[in-house]
């Protein structure tokens, strides 16, 4: 069975959280009824923002101020035309932002970029 991305985020956080690593994820996804919607945009959420941000610069590259994952299912994940976007804005500004099918695809990204390192590695 494929994990959902709410596991898939649940899994990333619970890494990120470990490895101390300054971090969050905004509160864009979710149903919203007509009047929170109206809500939250009168208050500045933005739709296709990346679901992590790290705002420590990657220890092993210089360079990128932050990254910027947009976390999707190992399978079945597509990106919209707003999160293509923010991807693409966050690099010209000097991020490390990318789209990472499942936590573990996240987990090698980060570790290449300096990011801790798994528990047991062979």
């Amino acid at each position: 069975m494929i994990p959902t991305e709410e596991q898939e985020q649940r899994a990333l956080a619970e890494w990120l959280d470990w490895h101390g690593i300054r971090w969050f994820h905004p509160a864009n996804g979710g149903a919203r009824t007509k009047a929170e919607a109206g809500v939250f945009r009168a208050i500045g959420v933005k739709p296709g923002v990346p679901d992590v941000i790290i705002v420590d610069p990657p220890p092993a590259v210089q360079g990128p101020c932050g990254v910027a994952i947009e976390l999707k299912r190992r399978e079945g994940g597509r990106i919209s035309d707003a999160q293509r976007e923010w991807l693409a804005r966050l690099r010209y500004r000097g991020w490390w932002a990318e789209v990472c099918a499942g936590a573990d695809e996240a987990i090698e990204l980060l570790e290449r970029l300096g990011f801790g390192r798994r528990e047991a590695r062979r």
